[in-house]
């Protein structure tokens, strides 16, 4: 990409960004249902965390991660921030099959900015950062209650790992999008993706079998925005580690980004307008 293309669409930005706020202002009910949803979550994870730290207090990970009442309250906190995040800048990679199949790509390919850049920008959620401060204040409200003690470079960190697993996460939610180009609406296959995020993102998916840390790592990287961010916040893990995990996520970020633009390259050259 050029950089005057690349000029171009960061001018852009600030149009989308204030659209976004527009949309998200008028559309009240969506806004309050995410609200409401994102505190009734949060409460039934914190009563059934209390439930099992009732029965067993510590939770064991790997060697010296140990996942308490506290830590754990924390982790509800830090995955709210995280699909915040994600529901306020990534949705766009989210909703790519629906405009290959049901959309269509023609208004955007006419116009002198790149398509998966404008399908991107044009779905900035605003509301998302509702979802954000809500997760922040449960952190603040956690780690009063509990006297956790945050390191203000490691909540940089923390909060820079959460920000490179979304991209990868949701890069290869964008990967399996573009499959649409060739096998049509797979709207089940995001399903099972996103089933698998929502059920273990609150989860320390540091204490389970190691093909399930595995599959959470390197294949579905969902520990990246979740149990890593939290355990980097909480000063639970020495920097030589917190280095290696940062490289993890840099390179499925990288593997992931060239199979989405390789997907995306090849389907729009065999894409059918929708209908025709």
């Amino acid at each position: 990409m050029r950089t005057q293309d690349i000029l171009r669409q960061l001018k852009l930005l600030p149009s989308y960004l204030r659209l976004s706020l527009l949309r998200t202002a008028e559309d009240k009910i969506q806004l309050w249902g995410a609200f409401a949803t994102s505190i009734i979550s949060i409460v039934l994870y914190v009563f059934f965390w209390n439930v099992i730290t009732y029965q067993i207090p510590v939770l064991t990970g790997v060697g010296w991660v140990v996942w308490g009442r506290a830590e754990l309250t924390f982790l509800i906190g830090v995955t709210e921030i995280a699909w915040g995040f994600g529901s306020f800048a990534y949705m766009g990679l989210w909703e790519v099959h629906w405009y290959i199949t049901e959309i269509g790509l023609e208004e955007f390919r006419i116009r002198p900015v790149s398509s998966i850049y404008q399908i991107f920008a044009q779905n900035f959620w605003a509301g998302g950062l509702l979802q954000v401060a809500i997760g922040g204040a449960m952190l603040f409200l956690s780690t009063i209650t509990f006297g956790l003690v945050i390191i203000p470079i490691n909540l940089v960190l923390g909060i820079f790992a959460l920000l490179i697993g979304q991209a990868a996460l949701y890069i290869l939610w964008g990967c399996l999008c573009c499959l649409a180009f060739w096998i049509g609406r797979n709207q089940g296959l995001l399903e099972v993706s996103d089933a698998v995020e929502m059920n273990f993102a609150r989860m320390p998916i540091d204490i389970m079998p190691l093909g399930v840390q595995y599959f959470l790592t390197f294949i579905l990287p969902v520990i990246f925005i979740s149990t890593i961010p939290t355990m980097i916040m909480l000063g639970q893990l020495p920097l030589g580690l917190i280095l290696v995990y940062f490289v993890i996520a840099g390179v499925l970020v990288l593997v992931w980004s060239v199979v989405f633009r390789s997907l995306w390259a090849k389907g729009v050259k065999r894409y059918q307008p929708v209908g025709g």
